[in-house]
């Protein structure tokens, strides 16, 4: 049982469409996943399902005290149409309400996150992938502790040069929260959001590689490309655009391998996957 965190000190950075897509990827390779979306911009749910509105999700647990109509973490998990992979939403309108009325204190942020990380884990998922808030918030910070392991998406460029201390000083943070061992882990940074065709992007992806080491860097460069943006108005993943996997969806299956080894996931286990071809939304 593993628990991954994509973090990001800023938005635009491509955190929520690698999130379901590499999701998507792990679990045609047999992996059981469950993807929660711990951001209260709900960018998972309207990638995937029109249940989002109004299914009981991440932030009703985290507001949940003794008055509350009781939740079960079971009961909230939606499994989609691809087998070995389920979903969690944000949560209800309610919940919402009482995040934009209260905010969340540090200390209950991370104090709940990590119990509630708890019984996530205990659902007897491979792998619980959390899509977290934007920034160096609390609730970020919480998640980032509670995690096995952190991948961070960034654009590379003179602002991602810039912000990348704030997000290894995030790391020490959350590793310092832990008693200073040895985790969360970095997964590693992934460039996204890049433009094949521009040589200055060239250039900063060149630039950004050489600032750190070279285990620290993905091979996998996620570029723009207008499939990630028509997926998430249809409310598919990119894989399930096309009949046929097209380029822009085998990305997210070469992250998906290439993070395998990194979270300690391992190609023996036997996968589950029968048929893919008849996904017209994962949910619904």
């Amino acid at each position: 049982m593993a628990t991954l965190a994509l973090i990001s000190q800023k938005g635009g950075v491509g955190k929520t469409t690698i999130a379901v897509n590499l999701s998507f990827s792990l679990a045609k390779r047999g992996w059981k996943i469950l993807l929660v979306d711990a951001d209260p911009q709900g960018g998972v749910g309207f990638s995937l399902t029109e249940k989002s509105k109004d299914a009981p999700g991440y932030f009703d647990f985290l507001f949940q005290t003794e008055d509350s109509v009781p939740l079960t973490m079971g009961g909230a998990v939606i499994q989609t149409r691809l087998p070995g992979l389920s979903l969690m939403t944000r949560g209800s309108r309610r919940a919402l309400d009482l995040l934009l009325a209260h905010g969340i204190e540090g200390a209950l942020a991370e104090g709940r996150a990590k119990l509630l990380d708890r019984e996530l884990v205990s659902l007897g998922y491979d792998l619980v992938i959390y899509d977290t808030p934007t920034g160096l918030n609390p609730l970020a910070m919480g998640l980032a502790g509670c995690a096995d392991s952190l991948l961070v998406p960034q654009q590379p460029g003179p602002l991602c040069l810039r912000s990348l201390p704030q997000i290894l000083r995030m790391v020490a943070a959350a590793r310092a929260g832990n008693g200073g061992d040895d985790t969360p882990r970095l997964a590693g940074f992934v460039l996204s959001m890049t433009d094949p065709e521009d040589s200055s992007s060239l250039a900063d992806q060149r630039e950004f590689r050489d600032l750190l080491p070279l285990e620290l860097v993905l091979e996998t460069v996620i570029p723009v490309h207008r499939d990630f943006r028509e997926a998430s108005r249809l409310g598919v993943t990119v894989a399930m655009l096309r009949e046929r996997p097209s380029a822009s969806s085998l990305i997210f299956d070469q992250l998906a391998a290439e993070l395998e080894s990194r979270l300690s996931l391992y190609e023996e286990e036997d996968s589950t996957l029968k048929n893919r071809d008849d996904y017209a939304r994962l949910v619904d």
